[in-house]
């Protein structure tokens, strides 16, 4: 018997699946996230960017030589808030992801209208989830009514998967207990610099300098953006907690709180001698600084902590977070997410990866 090769016809790709975005914010995080789309050649989905802004202009429909510099923006449209969204609205003729890496409230404002309008939101930005709780469950429930998704994997952990994993457990049916661990990559290098021998001061610089702190360090040295970090993770895991409700305690000496950043840094060499005074003290108890938050149902808590030397928190190296997630299932042993939680590079890269994830959704 002669068998006779079936002829196959040549394969044809499918065509790309079409995302448009805006982006509101080209600095760091923002101006990275612009290069990985540019230089992502995805399989599935086409990345278009219909727009881009920062704080002063707008440019709509941007072309070659404005998506390669972006930060030569000064002959756009003025930026105004009030009209962005409708602008956005009218350009939504198919799946549309807004993506905000500004931190304004203003901005953060405007995601009910957008999310209502079937406009999907990826932002590494903590603000929105951090408002009243009013406004927190009412984006969960525009989301469900609009057939509209909203994500924010990086506004904790940068491009840890800390959020997707509590909401996977919970989908599961599990219940979180506590969430314990440190959630800021700017502490922990300030304290793996004091370890090494640097003055708290210029711990401080470096962090500035290399881009692992805000342009103000106050907003990390506070503990403000551990509080709003621990926050969100209280209230993805069901529970209802406001910012009032947790105690922070802050690395900002009360006497530099008002001055201008610039001043704030010149005067910072006066408190070396404390911190470095605590450090060592730390290291006599065969223990070390780190930065430590904690969250259970009674409440939050976020702070300096001396944490024993066998302690998976003391290991900690430069930018590493580590997240302890306790749940009834997971009740002696808990799930543990380690990795970089600061750098522009794994950020912008996890808001790609929730572009990405909408892609598949819509």
């Amino acid at each position: 018997m002669t068998l006779a090769l079936k002829k196959t016809q040549p394969e044809t790709k499918p065509d790309k699946k079409k995302l448009s975005i805006f982006l509101a914010g080209i600095g760091a995080v923002g101006g990275t996230l612009l290069e990985q789309i540019r230089d992502l050649e995805h399989p599935r989905y086409d990345l278009e960017i219909v727009g881009f802004c920062n704080s002063r202009f707008t440019c709509w429909e941007p072309d070659a030589e404005q998506l390669n510099d972006p930060t030569n923006i000064c002959c756009g449209a003025k930026t105004d808030w009030d009209s962005i969204p409708k602008k956005i609205l009218d350009k939504a003729d198919h799946d549309l992801v807004f993506v905000d890496a500004t931190g304004s409230e203003n901005v953060a404002r405007v995601y009910h209208d957008l999310l209502q309008h079937g406009i999907h939101i990826a932002t590494p930005s903590k603000l929105a989830n951090t408002f009243e709780q009013e406004y927190f469950d009412a984006l969960d429930k525009i989301c469900i009514e609009h057939n509209s998704h909203y994500r924010y994997e990086t506004a904790v952990g940068a491009g840890l998967p800390v959020v997707s994993t509590i909401k996977t457990l919970l989908n599961s049916g599990d219940e979180i207990t506590k969430i314990a661990g440190v959630v800021s990559g700017t502490m922990t290098y300030l304290f793996n610099q004091l370890e090494a021998g640097v003055s708290f001061s210029q711990s401080v610089q470096n962090a500035k300098t290399n881009g692992y702190s805000e342009p103000d360090p106050r907003d990390d040295l506070s503990g403000e953006d551990v509080a709003r970090k621990f926050l969100i993770l209280a209230r993805i895991s069901g529970f209802e907690f406001d910012r009032e409700q947790i105690r922070v305690d802050s690395l900002v000496p009360e006497k530099l709180v008002s001055l201008s950043t610039d001043e704030f840094l010149q005067k910072l060499p006066d408190y070396d001698s404390h911190w470095k005074s605590r450090n060592a003290q730390a290291l006599v108890n065969n223990k070390k600084l780190r930065y430590v938050g904690e969250f259970t149902p009674d409440g939050i808590s976020v702070g300096v902590s001396e944490v024993k030397a066998d302690s998976p928190l003391s290991h900690l190296k430069g930018t590493d977070n580590l997240i302890q997630i306790y749940t009834r299932r997971y009740s002696d042993s808990p799930i543990v997410i380690q990795g970089p939680g600061a750098g522009k590079e794994v950020t912008a890269a996890g808001v790609l990866g929730d572009i990405i994830d909408i892609g598949g959704l819509v």
